[in-house]
């Protein structure tokens, strides 16, 4: 069986032509037009789709069904997109499924990025077999989806898992949304670059000035681990601290849900195991209530693959 997967960025569209056991067997990729509407939005994933089947020298009518792996809220139910914060437009609600089909009448299922990437994983990834399955996600925020009983859970209003949002520090960080001391102001990858560029004005002679040639704007998420590598230790003041901030929320993972896995993704999932997962796991190890059942908490292993493979497999989760 085939089945088409979208993985819709602020930057970029892709799109993939995937079987039932993940593999992606083409893609295509197009930018994001900065002056995109939400109707030239909608056409523009239905091009994509006919375009990989013409790549894939595929007939149309052998496609299961596309999903569409969105940056936002999402209603699967009502085939809505319902609100979005990196697209060019601001529209709520969008019908995309109606949309979609009008040009094209195939099964359409929506679902947050995040919620993708878990269901990639689970279906064909590092938590393949695993139940339930969490997937972190640390860039720019903290997103989050759990696989519980072979089901994508998402909540009684769509917006379940949302765990860049738990508070870990009352009265913390302001966060974007509004509150204040979410887990993503401590734990995300902007969390991390804030807190380099912090120990870097305390401490001019760390290694990380030099890995960024003086300029404080060239700090990523690599940056810290890198200057770690070198003994730098400014650096490994803030991997210690940024580590801290991580646990305590992979620790609240696994007391309130227990799931078998928790799969770490995003750029900062990248570092070495001796650098972050390794500590990460003593930390959240030491703080579980449950001693005797550790949950394995791995790197996810699609990469960038995992948001279309997870929206091309949604109609199995959903």
């Amino acid at each position: 069986m085939l089945y088409i997967g979208i993985d819709v960025g602020g930057t970029n569209l892709v799109a993939g032509l995937v079987n039932e056991l993940g593999h992606i067997f083409n893609q295509v990729t197009t930018p994001v037009a900065k002056d995109m509407t939400a109707e030239q939005f909608g056409l523009e994933l239905v091009r994509m789709s006919r375009r990989l089947c013409e790549v894939g020298e595929i007939d149309p009518s052998k496609v299961e069904s596309v999903g569409i792996g969105l940056p936002g809220a999402v209603d699967n139910k009502a085939g809505l997109f319902v609100q979005n914060p990196n697209m060019p437009f601001r529209d709520k609600n969008v019908p995309l499924r109606e949309m979609f089909r009008k040009e094209w009448d195939i099964p359409v299922f929506l679902g947050n990025d995040a919620n993708c990437a878990a269901v990639g994983e689970y279906w064909a990834g590092a938590a393949k077999g695993c139940d339930p399955a969490v997937m972190v996600t640390l860039g720019t925020g903290i997103g989050g989806g759990m696989i519980i009983d072979g089901k994508l859970f998402t909540g009684f209003a769509n917006s379940g898992m949302e765990i860049g949002h738990m508070i870990i520090q009352p009265n913390g960080v302001l966060c974007g949304c509004g509150s204040r001391g979410c887990w993503e102001r401590y734990g995300s990858a902007t969390a991390l670059i804030q807190m380099a560029r912090q120990e870097m004005e305390w401490d001019r002679r760390s290694e990380m000035w030099t890995i960024v040639d003086g300029d404080s704007f060239k700090v990523s998420g690599r940056t810290t681990f890198q200057a770690a590598r070198l003994g730098d230790p400014a650096a490994k003041r803030v991997l210690s601290r940024y580590l801290q901030g991580l646990s305590i929320g992979m620790i609240n993972i696994v007391n309130i849900l227990q799931p078998e896995i928790i799969c770490l993704g995003g750029g900062v999932s990248n570092a070495e195991d001796d650098l972050l997962l390794d500590p990460l796991r003593e930390l959240v190890w030491r703080g579980c209530f449950d001693k005797e059942h550790k949950v394995r908490i791995e790197k996810a292993s699609l990469g960038n693959n995992a948001g279309v493979v997870g929206a091309a497999l949604l109609c199995n989760l959903v």
